[in-house]
Formats: structure tokens, C-alpha cells, sequence
């Protein structure tokens, strides 16, 4: 099955925006720069319409794009770039790294609207907004914490992790019950119960449990829920975890064959990752079991940092 595949990027060096190219049983097609926009470092896709963080000759904030690429909005709310965007209908909740700001805008008859900013701690390192129930999650990297609000951004707690830890991203399992959080410091799987916020389990993401390395980014979990893929960048590496009654085992851990993987995402059968320093991507097959075969494709996307498709 053909999928279209966007990637969003850097624009510090070659980029020029959001590309994006074809997908289909491991075969990517050659890019095409498909919205010139600076810093487009995070971006959602929902029903052909492309939603980025992005910066603008008079600030940053979030930009609307329709399935041709056409910009349908945007709104400067910030000075610095946000590192992600999340988006659940009309609602759509940035994370800003720098500031340590989470951001709600609501998106109405293609005009964008600014709801609320709050500023958990100058410099927090927010770095993602995970939907959680009637909740959003905030990892905070430099807190070593993961802040919880309502949707309304009311501040209910927080999750606290080991000293220098980084809580970066996380993932929910389906029934809500889970979140497995990946830590970019100390290189570490959390395995959390979402019942009490409890920590059951605390697993290394690299072999003989090396950790402290730094660099720890993306994770993503198959559509089944028996794997976990993780990527460190320090190691240009790819880190499968098999799942068992929501205990992980590291089972591989190989190149991504490039530089940087900061992002990557699951396709079906497959797995592309975005080799920031390198610039290209590459695709591997995933096995029956799991594992990452031999690459499959790779194709020339410069600074991509983040890659989805609906």
C-alpha cells in the first residue's frame, strides 16, 4: 500500500521546508519539496491537513497547510521555535523547549486561534505533549519530569524521574493503562502504570547497559504492542525492545546508517528513519520477530527531523 510520507526539518543548512515523497513496500521515492517554510522541526498530519511549528520573519508559532502544500494559516505566538506539535481535532498543543512553555491553540473554519501559554520553568526542555485521557503529559528534560495538565492546561502534578535522567518521549499503550518513556540522558526505557503512576520496570536502551551516553530521542511502538523502537543519536543507533506483560527486553540494537537519527516512524512492515546530519532516509524491513533487516531504500531529504504520515 502507498503511503505519502512528510518530513519535517531543520532549515539551517540545505532545507528549504517540509518535503515529502512516496512510500510502498519499502521503496521511497525521490522528494519534493512540498511547503517552503523555516524550522518546520515538528509536524502532525490529520485528514490531508499539515499542521508544523515554524518560524516567521516576525516570530514563531504554528502553521496550517492544506494537501497541496498551500499555507491555510498561521500565528506568531513565541520567539523561539517550538520542538513539537501535537493535535487531537481542533485542539492543537505545542511543547517549547527553550522557553520550557506548553502552548494550546484551537484551529476553527481554517483560522488559528491562541488559547493559553504556560510557562512551566524557563529553560524545563518541554519536549513533547503526549494525549493521555482527558490529559496532555509534558516531559520536561531538564527537570527530570513529566508535568501533567488538563486539556485546559490546569496544572494537576508531575511525574519525577532519577536525577539526570531527561524524560524526552513517551508512549501510551492503547488501553491507556501504560506509558513507556523513553529518558535522552541516561539512556533509559520507564515503564510506567498510568493506574498510580508507578515505575514497574527500568530497562537500558544499549547493549552490556551502557547508559549516560546522552542522546536518546524517538520511540515508537508497533500497532500490535509487542515491540518498542527507540533511536540514540550519539550511537546512530536503532534499539528494538520485545514487549511481554509490559516487561521489555532489549533484542537488538543496529546502525541506522546515517547520522542523527532523531526521528523515525513505522510503516506496515517497515521502518523509516530520518538521519538528520546525513541527510537522507533510510527504510528496513521488520521481521516476523521483530528485528530490523538490511536497509531496503534510502533516499536524500535534507535535516529531517521528524517524518509522519496519516
Amino acid at each position: 500500500m502507498e503511503k505519502t510520507v512528510y518530513a519535517g526539518t531543520y532549515t539551517g543548512r540545505k532545507s528549504e521546508g517540509i518535503y515529502s515523497f512516496t512510500f510502498c513496500d519499502g521503496k521511497l521515492s525521490d522528494p519534493q519539496l512540498f511547503a517552503g517554510v523555516k524550522n518546520p522541526k515538528y509536524i502532525s498530519v490529520d485528514h490531508g491537513i499539515i499542521t508544523a511549528v515554524a518560524d516567521f520573519s516576525h516570530g514563531s508559532g504554528v502553521a496550517v497547510f492544506n494537501g497541496k502544500g498551500e499555507i491555510i494559516d498561521q500565528i506568531a505566538f513565541e520567539e523561539r521555535t517550538s520542538c513539537h506539535v501535537a493535535v487531537d481535532g481542533n485542539d492543537i498543543y505545542t511543547a517549547n523547549y527553550h522557553t520550557g512553555t506548553v502552548t494550546h491553540l484551537i484551529s476553527e473554519d481554517g483560522k488559528l486561534r491562541l488559547i493559553r501559554s504556560e510557562q512551566i520553568q524557563d529553560g524545563a526542555g518541554c519536549h513533547q505533549v503526549i494525549f493521555w485521557k482527558d490529559c496532555v503529559l509534558v516531559p520536561c528534560l531538564f527537570l527530570d519530569r513529566v508535568a501533567i495538565f488538563d486539556r485546559d492546561l490546569n496544572y494537576k502534578g508531575s511525574l519525577k524521574f532519577g536525577n539526570g535522567s531527561g524524560p524526552r518521549h513517551g508512549v501510551i499503550t492503547q488501553d491507556g493503562e501504560y506509558l513507556y518513556l523513553v529518558t535522552e540522558l541516561s539512556n533509559q526505557l520507564y515503564v510506567i502504570h498510568t493506574g498510580d503512576w508507578k515505575v514497574e520496570n527500568v530497562t537500558c536502551l544499549l547493549p552490556n547497559d551502557e547508559k549516560q551516553v546522552r542522546d536518546t530521542s524517538a520511540i515508537h511502538m508497533s500497532k500490535d504492542e509487542k515491540y518498542v523502537y527507540v533511536s540514540t543519536r550519539t550511537k546512530n543507533v536503532i534499539s528494538v525492545l520485545e514487549m511481554k506483560d509490559h516487561q521489555p527486553t532489549l533484542i537488538q540494537c543496529v546502525s541506522c546508517l546515517g547520522n542523527h537519527p532523531r526521528d523515525f516512524m513505522l510503516v506496515g512492515q517497515y521502518l523509516l528513519c530520518a538521519n538528520r546530519n546525513s541527510d537522507e532516509i533510510v527504510s528496513f524491513p521488520i521481521h516476523e520477530d521483530g528485528t530490523l533487516g538490511k536497509p531496503a531504500s534510502k533516499i536524500s531529504v535534507p535535516e529531517a527531523v521528524c517524518l509522519v504520515a496519516e
